[in-house]
């Protein structure tokens, strides 16, 4: 009886699930189709149709088998993924017990990944938050910020208000173009206690290009500039000073004796243009006078326009520029535009700082995988018969280097558990560390992405530290091995741990270069003469609110009175006052003709310079020199003869020949009066102690025209011994009791600011110099493991040589030369990167070469003479060598 076509369809699944071969298949389906055929010819049937009927079903039956193969093809993966885990975790298992054998090569493996890579990561973490991660607003890619270029080089010159309405009204690659104004301290009253913040002035468009989404109520809208009193506030601000009141919206407060209302607040992490931003208020529409181009006040952001690049709105600014210039040629002549992404614009000062130290800590974690390449290599040598004894029982060399390779894994994956138990607490010291003036430091945080990261290192780390000693023993001859006969002693084994050693020397005299530079840098710095003296001198800032005291009478009578009043303090020894206190930062620049001569400038006045505006005695107080006729005194107030000191810089730029004394100026000829320079004093760094001197106009507080310039520093100079906590306290008093809603903007000492302005040249020396300490030791620490790896081989060798007459003076010798010579070796491969890196650090130096001889011969000589004393130990434990146990072992 002929089996059914169902009966014969299952029997065939029962072949293919057992996994018959290919052919086996192909002969079982040839047998149905000739069975088919006869079946359907025998019920009449020509033989042409009963092939093309048992074609039809025999496909089908094809499609059946097909589908059945890729079921077998789907289990047998299965089954060999199954394997491949039992091997693995076998592999795994095998090297925790092997790294358990060796807990003090454990414990050192895993503690310097641990702190390479918590180190990296910590470090990649502000570098992430400042340099890579988008910026948190709606078109961060778009925004843009708009600078002017002045016809003395400046790139980022603040802009005049005539040429923010020109760019308003004709610029078509921007959505927006919004002007803004400080941020700078006012007065806040309303809230319990007077307290100074800081307020940024605003065009309401200037949220509508950030597109952020306010946590409360609204931003700011056109309609607030137009004698609306709107106030946004930043979150921190309103967290800690209002309690996070949710019902904030509507609350009145009184900046400068102003009302104004609280119309939003914005989220978390919203710091613009930087964190330090309490309010954001809306600008008047009349601030912004479309004549006005002599005076240059405003920041600008722009938003481009969707496609527009940054090059193409550059091309189009320049063209307006050069429109405005002729259209106003005495103002605007040799001025230009720069378009400037605006995160580029906001990190510029600090890229490449980060950038350093990436670099830096990069280089440590490659010297941290040399010396645990190293580490590995040693060990290898003593797992020789081990390995030999795997292979001899059917282990190939991949199944080897697997096994080795676990074990690298297995401590990257320790290490990389340990990185991310130190890396938050090495970024909360960093975060701290770090100089107040990083912008978006605040979103540094070690998150997922972080993490994700840190275990990229990791194991990126065991490939580059666990490969090398993997090839090593997977080529291990066993039956040499297994005969006790050393086989990873050859020469091959040597010249790669002493590469190793080469480029860990050469990393470590990079970083050392780098940490000279900057420690001389800073030295550099912090020794120049700043043309006074910065000692025993406090500063308490002010401004006065233009609603009570708009008048220039009102505000020199306040600032006289205050002043009668602090110098009465006791251990005051002087006090004077000026609108750009050193470091202050709060400078301002005016041009100014020149009687009887022409001006080389359009304008008919010379170049833009910084102007001063001081009391009687403040060159005194500062005790900077006059070196050519007299300070300002008393006599030179109100009802005086209008006249000005100048600074040597400019007296020479001027005056090269002589004769500044005597000569008259004035800052808008017919408008102003002239003055008479009465004086010429020693340039001072008043912009910071790494900035050079440059051309001042110091003119007398009292005397001054302007109604609008209504803050000063008062400059304290305190008597010897006496402590700067109770000058302050004392000044606060005296404040409050003249005016008790006028809080200080700054209470402070001109040695802290100069402290705080040389901050990021410190925390690169300290970190930088770490970097390289560090780098130091772990390289001696292989040098060290080299020389007595590479001496208990030789063994055999030292103690042949001792035997036909080598004294300990010659093995000394020997050792310690092949010591001087790998590191020699590294160092100057080190110099050579070093001058190729170091112009990158220029822009970070101050007063130093990056290319000076001196500095990298003392790097050179200390590490040759480090690694000498490091060589020392090994050196003379090879001269101790008893010939007879040497030559008797193996």
């Amino acid at each position: 009886m002929r089996p059914r076509g169902s009966d014969r369809l299952r029997g065939l699944m029962a072949r293919v699930l057992g996994r018959p071969s290919e052919r086996d298949a192909d002969e079982e389906l040839r047998f149905h189709f000739e069975m088919r055929v006869r079946d359907y010819m025998a019920g009449g049937m020509s033989e042409r149709e009963a092939r093309a009927a048992a074609r039809d079903r025999i496909g089908d039956e094809r499609r059946i088998t097909e589908a059945c193969d890729r079921i077998d093809e789907r289990a047998h993966r299965r089954e060999s993924r199954r394997a491949w885990l039992a091997e693995l975790v076998q592999d795994v298992r095998y090297g925790l017990r092997s790294l358990r054998r060796a807990p003090v090569f454990t414990l050192v493996a895993v503690g310097t990944l641990a702190a390479g890579i918590g180190a990296t990561t910590s470090i990649f973490s502000v570098v992430d938050a400042v340099l890579l991660a988008p910026l948190p607003y709606a078109h961060p890619d778009r925004l843009v910020r708009i600078w002017e270029t002045s016809p003395q080089g400046a790139t980022r010159n603040v802009v005049s208000s005539g040429n923010v309405v020109d760019w308003q009204e004709n610029a078509s690659s921007f959505e927006v173009v919004a002007a803004q104004s400080g941020p700078y301290g006012v007065s806040l009253t309303g809230l319990g206690d007077a307290a100074r913040v800081r307020v940024l002035d605003l065009e309401p468009e200037a949220f509508t290009a950030l597109g952020t989404t306010p946590h409360l109520g609204r931003t700011l809208l056109p309609a607030d500039g137009s004698g609306g009193d709107a106030v946004v506030l930043a979150n921190g601000f309103w967290r800690t000073r209002l309690g996070g009141d949710p019902g904030v919206l509507g609350t009145r407060i009184v900046l400068n004796d102003v009302p104004h209302t609280v119309v939003g607040v914005m989220p978390a992490g919203f710091d613009y243009p930087t964190a330090n931003v309490d309010l954001w208020r809306a600008m008047p529409d009349d601030r912004l006078d479309p004549t006005e181009r002599t005076s240059h006040n405003f920041s600008v952001i722009g938003l481009l326009r969707e496609g527009v690049s940054v090059g193409a709105a550059q091309a189009e600014m320049s063209q307006l520029a050069r429109a405005i210039a002729e259209e106003h040629p005495a103002q605007m002549t040799g001025w230009g535009v720069n378009v400037v992404p605006f995160h580029a614009d906001l990190t510029r000062n600090v890229r490449t700082l980060l950038l350093v130290l990436l670099g830096g800590v990069g280089v440590v974690l490659l010297i941290v995988c040399g010396n645990l390449a190293n580490l590995l290599l040693a060990r290898a040598a003593s797992r020789e018969r081990e390995m030999a004894v795997r292979g001899a029982m059917g282990a190939g060399r991949g199944r080897i280097m697997r096994q080795l390779l676990t074990e690298s894994g297995l401590l990257a994956v320790l290490g990389g558990v340990g990185a991310a138990l130190v890396a938050p607490t090495l970024l909360r010291v960093l975060v701290a560390a770090a100089p107040a003036d990083v912008p978006l430091l605040g979103r540094a945080s070690v998150d997922l992405r972080m993490l994700a990261f840190a275990g990229a290192v990791a194991f990126g780390c065991a490939a580059l530290f666990g490969l090398a000693p993997a090839l090593r023993l997977a080529r291990t001859d066993v039956d040499r091995a297994l005969r006790g006969t050393r086989t990873t002693s050859g020469a091959g084994h040597v010249r790669l741990r002493d590469g190793l050693l080469v480029g860990q020397v050469a990393f470590s005299v990079v970083l050392l270069v780098g940490a000279g530079l900057f420690i001389q840098s800073f030295r550099a710095v912090t020794t120049v003469d700043p043309g006074f003296d910065p000692e025993g001198l406090s500063v308490m800032e002010l401004d006065l609110p233009f609603g009570r005291y708009g008048e220039i009478d009102e505000q020199v009578d306040f600032y006289d009175g205050l002043l009668e009043r602090v110098r009465a303090i006791p251990g005051v020894a002087d006090a004077s006052a000026s609108t750009w206190t050193p470091a202050s930062g709060q400078s301002m620049t005016m041009s100014f003709a020149i009687e009887g001569r022409e001006a080389t400038n359009p304008s008919g006045r010379e170049d833009d310079e910084p102007l001063v505006a001081v009391h009687p005695r403040y060159f005194e107080t500062l005790r900077q020199a006059v070196v050519e006729g007299r300070a300002l005194g008393p006599a030179d107030g109100r009802d005086g003869a209008p006249v000005a000191v100048i600074s040597e810089s400019l007296a020479r730029k001027h005056w090269p020949a002589g004769g500044a004394v005597g000569s008259r100026i004035a800052f808008r000829v017919g408008e102003t009066p002239w003055r008479e320079i009465v004086g010429v004093v020693a340039d001072a760094r008043l912009a910071g102690p790494d900035i050079e001197p440059g051309p001042v106009v110091y003119v007398p507080y009292a005397q001054k025209t302007w109604p609008w310039l209504t803050w000063m520093g008062v400059v304290v100079r305190r008597a010897d011994g006496v402590d700067e906590g109770s000058v302050g306290a004392s000044l606060r008093t005296v404040l409050a009791d003249v005016d008790p809603t006028l809080p200080p903007h700054e209470l402070t000492t001109i040695a802290a600011r100069f402290q705080e302005s040389t901050a990021r040249r410190a925390f690169a020396m300290t970190l930088v110099g770490g970097f390289g300490a560090l780098a130091l030791g772990l390289s001696l620490i292989g040098l060290y493991g080299i020389l007595g790896y590479t001496l208990s081989r030789q063994r055999r060798e030292i103690g042949l040589r001792i035997a036909v007459g080598a004294g300990a003076r010659d093995i000394v010798g020997r050792v310690l030369g092949r010591s001087l010579v790998l590191t020699l070796s590294g160092a100057a491969v080190g110099v050579l990167v070093s001058l190729v890196l170091a112009r990158w650090v220029e822009s970070l130096l101050y007063g130093v070469s990056p290319t000076d001889p001196g500095l990298y011969l003392i790097i050179v000589a200390g590490v040759a003479m480090v690694a000498t004393v490091t060589s020392l130990g090994p050196a003379r434990r090879a001269a101790r060598t008893d010939p007879l146990d040497a030559l008797g072992s193996d």
